[in-house]
C-alpha cells in the first residue's frame, strides 16, 4: 500500500510537469519581472545615495546569501517533491545540478557581493544581465505561482540581474580594460566545461547539447549546433553594449 501511494504521488507530479501550468507573460510572470526591475532600481538607488557602509555590507551579504540559497534549493526541492526514488534522483541529475549558466553566474555574483571582487563583479555583470535575460523573459519553468519552485526560480533569475546592476551602478565596481576579451574567454570556457560534463553524464545543462523542450529564443537561432554560434554572437554583442553603457570611473559613487 505504501508503494502504491508513493507511485501515485510520483505519477501526479509527473503529470504536473507534462501539463506545464506556468504560462509565459501571464500575470504572475509579468509581476515577477516588474518586481525585479523595481528592486534593482531601489537597491541601486540606495547604494548611490551615500548609504552607510555598514548597512551596505548587510545588503550585500543578504543578496549574496539569497542567491546561494536559490541555487542550493533547486536539487533539494526536486528530492522533496519527487522523493528519494529512482525518479527523484533521475530528475535531479537531469535538471537540478548547478551547471546552468544562471547557476554559475549566481554563485559568481554571490561571492562578488561578499568580497567586492572586481573580476567576479565584471563577469557577473555581463553574464548576470546578458546571460539571464533569456531565462527571465522566457523561462524554462514548469511550475506556476502556486508552487514554491516558481518563487525560487525568480529569486535566482531575478536576483542575478539585480545583483549585477547593484554591483556596477550601485557600488561602482566597474569593468576594467580587457573586460570584453575576458568575457569571451569565460564564455568559451563555460561552454567547453559544461559540454564535457553533458557528454560525460548524458545531460543537457546550459542547453548546449540541444534546445529546451519549451519555447525560448533558441527556437529562432537555427538548429543544433549552429544555434550555439548565433547564441555566442548575440551574447558578445550584448557584452559590448553593456560595457558601453557601464558607468565610467569618475561616475562611480564608491570609487
Amino acid at each position: 500500500m505504501i508503494y502504491f501511494w508513493n507511485d501515485l504521488l510520483i505519477l501526479s507530479q509527473m503529470n504536473l510537469l507534462m501539463e506545464r501550468p506556468f504560462q509565459t507573460f501571464d500575470l504572475p510572470h509579468n509581476m515577477a519581472m516588474l518586481l525585479t526591475l523595481i528592486i534593482a532600481i531601489a537597491v541601486t538607488g540606495y547604494a548611490r545615495s551615500g548609504a552607510d557602509e555598514r548597512r551596505l555590507v548587510k545588503v550585500r551579504f543578504i543578496m549574496g546569501s539569497l542567491l546561494l540559497i536559490a541555487v542550493a534549493l533547486d536539487p533539494i526541492l526536486t528530492l522533496v517533491r519527487y522523493g528519494l526514488t529512482d525518479q527523484g534522483w533521475e530528475l535531479l541529475l537531469d535538471n537540478s545540478l548547478p551547471f546552468y549558466l544562471c547557476d554559475v553566474v549566481s554563485i559568481f555574483l554571490a561571492f562578488a557581493l561578499f568580497t567586492k571582487s572586481q573580476r567576479l563583479a565584471e563577469i557577473g555583470y555581463l553574464w548576470g544581465i546578458a546571460g539571464t535575460l533569456q531565462g527571465l523573459l522566457m523561462p524554462t519553468l514548469w511550475f506556476d505561482w502556486r508552487e514554491i519552485e516558481f518563487y525560487i526560480f525568480f529569486l535566482q533569475h531575478g536576483g542575478a540581474p539585480i545583483a549585477a546592476v547593484f554591483l556596477v551602478w550601485g557600488l561602482g565596481i566597474l569593468p576594467e580594460k580587457g573586460a570584453f576579451r575576458r568575457s569571451v574567454y569565460w564564455s568559451l570556457g563555460y561552454i567547453a566545461v559544461v559540454m564535457s560534463i553533458n557528454w560525460a553524464i548524458g545531460e543537457n545543462y546550459g542547453f548546449l547539447n540541444g534546445k529546451p523542450a519549451v519555447g525560448t529564443f533558441f527556437d529562432y537561432m537555427g538548429p543544433w549546433p549552429f544555434y550555439l554560434i548565433t547564441l555566442q554572437l548575440i551574447a558578445y554583442s550584448l557584452y559590448l553594449i553593456l560595457l558601453r553603457i557601464a558607468p565610467k570611473t569618475q561616475e562611480s559613487p564608491h570609487s
